[in-house]
């Protein structure tokens, strides 16, 4: 992906699956969520016959595919959890779920009189919805954005566009531009996000290693010119010394223009007017539009369309002005984008999908907070400076809505709240630079880079297995709550940096985060709460800087929220779950040595495709 977005739409997946989830009792054996292909089930039900043993000390269990039944042994005393896994990469209907139930041993979380129906009381559910609670989809500008990237390229490509090098000889195409130059470049019209514009920039800030552009008829520049030129330089030296840090970890952006068959048309040194210095494009992109900044990887390809040939990031010249903190971690989560392009595409010749090109690039937020002078509670009121903002959209959603896939904010939030987690598990700055650098993407590249940080070799279940019991309950040392900066072997990771205050050493601070705190609460608009266990507080409680606390509720605002991850009382509650999403879930407490439990699928299925952890904590 190539740009981040900030809008406010924390819970609409939890809303709209509000509709789906289904009971195993009530014999409906229907869910509307169509099944699609990839959504096949992986066991049949029958070979749900055979009963296993577990011993409650032993960590993360894992329900076989055969059982039935479930005695765990030496669990008195203990709560014990649920994760519903999906590891795939395709959504998993909620048909294709198993339910669990204690049957002895055991007092459950819920009474369960009856099943959970939220498909019979659908129209209860949505009257309930506070719809004042901004929750706009922003028509999925930076998926439009990323499509156009690859789009255009895949058209270069298919026309054979091939030019011929520069010959050894022949002169360099970089300009020696001064401060007041003006020059035309492309710029995306940010109302269609489709077609590119030509636009005459004038040079704001001219220096070694980059430039600041604006648009001569930016009208946020000519209301106020000194004050305009005075943010453009803050930005400009803010990003570049945060440029220094990243690609200590990240690595470097292209220093070469391509042909649209991936040859080398010549060096970026003398084929871009620009050299290879990085090109900050300031214009108005929120007039019209709803993009907060962008990077175009068509910029490192000659004779393709809307190409500036050379290193460019593009940002609203309203958030420079108006919200700089906003516009310094902007800037650097979308130049990350290009490094990551490079590194990725360009040199190890793999392309990856959507959530993990935002998985890197909120990391490098994550690491950069500290020196931009970003704290926790900087939040603005479209979303925040710092990327945590997110993590109460992903407390409630905690991923099942729709896991890692989509193009809205509680993608964003699903996908932060996996790369912060993986960051303060294995290693801090360590695993950063392992994801970044390696030769792989997606869940290759997160394994690999787990492998190399830690030594210990993990799947994407045992993975997820992991991460879903580090988060069922607020525990120390486990998951978020580490300081990943304070790894040992992490000093072979700090990187030196001079400023106008001397000699410093940055040390990536990526500090423990307590997803239990009330900066982390919700609110539950879509009225689950009789069904929750999370712990309830008055929402006058939230902090100010918490998004829902934030929230222009246009009737009464709530007067309830809550507290970590959402977890459901019992195991007969079905959903849909996205690529690589969890679902949480509390069944019960142990009363005795030993507790059974009985798993089985919701009235109508043939088979099941989930992954069944159990924890006793």
């Amino acid at each position: 992906m190539i740009f981040k977005t900030r809008k406010l739409i924390a819970p609409l997946f939890a809303l709209l699956l509000a509709g789906y989830l289904a009971g195993c009792d009530i014999g409906s054996g229907s869910d509307p969520t169509p099944i699609t292909p990839g959504q096949n089930p992986d066991h049949s039900t029958s070979v749900m016959t055979q009963k296993q043993d577990a011993d409650a000390s032993d960590g993360a269990i894992t329900v076989l595919p055969t059982t039935k039944t479930l005695v765990l042994k030496g669990g008195a005393g203990k709560t014990i959890y649920m994760a519903r896994s999906n590891i795939s990469n395709t959504a998993m209907n909620s048909l294709y779920s198993r339910l669990a139930r204690i049957t002895s041993g055991g007092v459950s979380a819920s009474a369960e009189k009856s099943a959970l129906s939220f498909q019979e009381e659908e129209k209860k559910i949505q009257a309930a919805i506070i719809s004042g609670f901004e929750t706009d989809l922003e028509n999925a500008p930076h998926a439009k954005i990323w499509k156009l990237s690859m789009d255009n390229i895949k058209k270069a490509k298919a026309q054979g566009l091939i030019s011929k090098s520069l010959d050894p000889g022949s002169q360099s195409a970089v300009k020696n531009y001064a401060p007041d130059d003006t020059e035309t470049f492309w710029a995306l019209n940010p109302k269609t996000l489709e077609t590119f514009d030509k636009r005459t920039f004038k040079l704001l800030v001219s220096e070694a290693n980059y430039n600041v552009w604006v648009d001569v008829d930016d009208k946020y520049y000519k209301q106020g010119t000194a004050a305009f030129e005075t943010a453009a330089q803050n930005l400009g030296t803010n990003f570049i010394n945060g440029y220094g840090l990243t690609s200590h970890l990240y690595g470097q952006p292209s220093d070469k223009i391509y042909n649209a068959d991936d040859s080398v048309y010549d060096p970026m040194s003398t084929a871009s007017k620009t050299g290879e210095k990085i090109n900050i494009m300031l214009y108005d992109m929120l007039t019209d539009g709803k993009v907060y900044g962008f990077v175009y990887h068509g910029d490192i390809r000659h004779n393709t369309t809307g190409s500036n040939e050379g290193r460019f990031v593009y940002m609203d010249s309203q958030t420079t002005l108006k919200t700089p903190l906003e516009a310094y971690s902007t800037a650097q989560h979308e130049f990350s984008h290009t490094i990551s392009y490079n590194q990725k595409t360009m040199i190890n010749k793999k392309g990856w999908t959507y959530w993990y090109g935002e998985l890197l690039a909120m990391m490098c937020e994550d690491m950069m907070q500290a020196y931009f002078g970003i704290n926790d509670s900087d939040v603005n009121d479209k979303l925040g400076n710092t990327p945590k903002a997110r993590l109460p959209t992903a407390n409630y959603n905690h991923e099942w809505g729709n896991g890692l896939t989509g193009q809205e904010s509680a993608t964003y939030a699903a996908t932060f709240h996996l790369g912060a987690w993986l960051v303060r598990k294995f290693g801090g700055p360590k695993f950063i630079k392992e994801i970044a650098t390696n030769a792989y993407v997606d869940f290759d590249s997160i394994l690999a880079a787990v492998k190399a940080a830690s030594g210990n070799d993990y799947t994407i279940a045992s993975l997820l297995q992991e991460k879903a019991g580090d988060i069922m309950v607020s525990q120390n040392n486990a998951g978020f709550n580490q300081d990943g900066a304070k790894y040992p072997g992490n000093a072979a990771y700090t990187c030196a940096y001079t400023d106008a205050g001397g000699e410093h050493t940055y040390l990536y601070p990526v500090t423990a985060i307590n997803l239990w705190e009330p900066f982390y609460g919700w609110c539950d608009l879509s009225k689950y709460g009789a069904n929750i266990t999370n712990q309830s507080i008055p929402f006058d409680q939230l902090p100010n800087a918490n998004l829902y606390k934030k929230g222009e509720w246009k009737g009464n605002p709530p007067t309830t929220a809550y507290l970590g991850p959402l977890k459901f009382k019992g195991g007969k509650v079905a959903a849909q779950i996205g690529p690589y999403g969890s679902m949480l879930f509390e069944l019960g407490t142990a009363t005795s040595n030993s507790v059974t439990i009985e798993f089985s699928v919701p009235t109508g299925s043939a088979g099941f495709s989930d992954t069944i952890t159990i924890y006793a904590k």
